[in-house]
């Protein structure tokens, strides 16, 4: 037979386990995502062989990973050090909380990359973005 007193204390250590739970989620959920183009822009020098060369990019929302990083795609044909263009590849670039510099997670990361992409023309060969048509 379980006691009264037995019973208050059981659900008094439920409603804190649940109370933290719930603090852990909003806090992870309030974290608000980077401006990844302007953090890749930034750093596209350090990101790409030859950033003036690239052509056809793409990137997809920022997402949240492990909630300690938040990771994007981005999809370019870009010329490699022997100077040839390599094709349409997916690069999973990582994007911190603590300010540090974007980083190379998958330099090839096709099967990680099956996300909607949007036109990235900001990227490409160091031009500025091409003004919409009136």
């Amino acid at each position: 037979m379980i006691q009264p007193g037995r019973n208050a204390t059981l659900i008094a250590l439920l409603a804190l386990l649940l109370a933290g739970c719930q603090t852990d989620q909003q806090t992870a959920t309030a974290v608000q995502p980077p401006d990844a183009k302007a953090t890749i822009l930034a750093a596209r020098g350090s990101l790409w062989k030859d950033p003036d060369s690239i052509k056809g990019a793409s990137i997809t929302a920022p997402r949240r990973h492990m909630n300690m990083m938040w990771h994007v795609c981005v999809r370019t044909n870009a010329k490699n050090s022997f100077g040839g263009y390599t094709g349409e590849k997916d690069m999973l670039i990582g994007l911190y909380d603590d300010a540090q510099p974007p980083s190379i997670l998958m330099a090839d990361g096709a099967g990680y990359c099956d996300f909607p992409h949007e036109p990235f023309p900001e990227l490409e060969g160091g031009r500025p973005a091409a003004k919409p048509k009136a």
